[in-house]
């Protein structure tokens, strides 16, 4: 793999261009950022690059006439990604993405097809309400179009080839297959859409219908509860390092059994007086039907460890999930495995309530889960603040040492 560290630390992806094509295609030599600082994300990165370098060299030797429209697309589409493109020239998917994210559609040639992502945000805008499925399927229907360019390239043969690639990365950064079938759905979904709209034929096969996931993907494995100790720790290292907002998060995580994704979308705006007592309102569109709109009482361990006054922790969800993952690499045995992240606190609380005794229908509505049975699930009201508020009470006094 042609990969040079540059001085930022980011890896470029490089072919030498063969001397009896270098008149043609003008140059001596490919280069390419990968934008990223990972190396093995970086040989996964350049793969694509690669590939299309050995077309646009067979294409200089067989029909070189061919090859200056295609150089000149590639240019145009380097230059929008830098910002440095016409309007005119700039796909309005490609104008929304950073620079370092633009930079790998740059090699792509769409000679005249129309790119995978053209009608992507209309898409998106007309089928999802969930502000969190908006960001997946955009990623996957962008993370597709590295393997399948334009609509007329939408085959069986490059929907494989999308999670045969996959399967070559390092088995600790192959996603799980439940992941890649995720990923499919949202393909297969905007295909249907596609066909529905007119933009490709009625009579083209879905592609994304039946595709074999190989056994090389990564099964799906439970998240473990971390212990009482591990909590402890982990919030004692964030606090020495200074960290106010992860220990705000393991806080508010360990008193709520919140998941990462609705911490990260409080305010004081959410917090809510029910029947006398000091609540947290989770937003209405969360992950799910039972997690939306829930009320979850405040402990008074909580409001004395946060500033519930001033609370807004808005956008910070990304950067304290990754942070979480620095330190229990650092600090736990088994830290480097998916099985324990900060939603292994969730577990935890799961746990501690059910140590606690209380009852499995209070602890579902306390954390945003779907009841056990349809009557509880179907017919009740859910239970009330008085309830949810003792539930809370068991969690802060099996809480008291951290």
């Amino acid at each position: 793999m042609n990969l040079t560290c540059l001085k930022s630390g980011i890896w470029q992806v490089e072919l030498r261009i063969p001397s009896d094509v270098r008149v043609v295609l003008g140059r001596t030599r490919f280069a390419q950022s990968t934008g990223t600082r990972d190396k093995r994300k970086a040989s996964n990165r350049a793969l694509p690059m690669l590939n299309e370098w050995q077309q646009l060299i067979a294409t200089a030797r067989e029909t070189p006439e061919l090859v200056q429209p295609k150089l000149a697309r590639s240019k145009r589409l380097s230059d929008a990604s830098q910002g440095r493109c016409d309007n005119r020239h700039t796909p309005s998917w490609l104008e929304q993405l950073k620079p370092s994210q633009a930079n790998l559609y740059a090699v792509i040639e769409w000679d005249d097809g129309v790119s995978l992502p053209a009608h992507m945000l209309d898409f998106i805008e007309a089928h999802y309400t969930r502000h969190r499925t908006k960001l997946e399927a955009r990623r996957y229907i962008l993370e597709a179009t590295l393997f399948i360019h334009t609509l007329e390239d939408l085959n069986r043969a490059n929907a494989q080839r999308w999670l045969s690639t996959e399967e070559l990365k390092p088995a600790n950064e192959r996603r799980a297959v439940k992941t890649m079938q995720k990923a499919v759905g949202f393909l297969s979904e905007y295909l249907e859409w596609l066909r529905y709209r007119g933009f490709v034929s009625q009579n083209l096969q879905n592609p994304f219908k039946n595709l074999h996931f190989s056994k090389q993907l990564a099964r799906p494995r439970q998240y473990l509860p971390l212990s009482f100790d591990e909590v402890r720790l982990l919030r004692q290292a964030a606090q020495n390092a200074n960290d106010v907002l992860m220990v705000n998060y393991i806080d508010i995580g360990r008193f709520t059994g919140m998941r990462l994704s609705e911490i990260g979308e409080l305010s004081a705006e959410y917090i809510v007086n029910e029947s006398g007592v000091q609540c947290f309102r989770v937003r209405p569109d969360a992950k799910t039907e039972a997690s939306s709109n829930r009320l979850i009482p405040i402990a008074p361990a909580l409001a004395s460890c946060v500033d519930l006054k001033s609370l807004d922790l808005r956008g910070t969800a990304n950067a304290v999930g990754k942070r979480f993952g620095r330190l229990k690499r650092q600090l736990l045995d088994d830290g480097s495995t998916r099985q324990k992240c900060f939603h292994s606190i969730r577990k935890f609380v799961v746990t501690e309530l059910e140590r606690g005794g209380i009852p499995e229908g209070i602890a579902a509505d306390l954390v945003g889960h779907e009841k056990p049975n349809i009557t509880y699930n179907v017919y009740s009201g859910g239970s009330s603040v008085e309830q949810l508020s003792r539930a809370v009470e068991v969690l802060e006094r099996r809480q008291q040492d951290i």
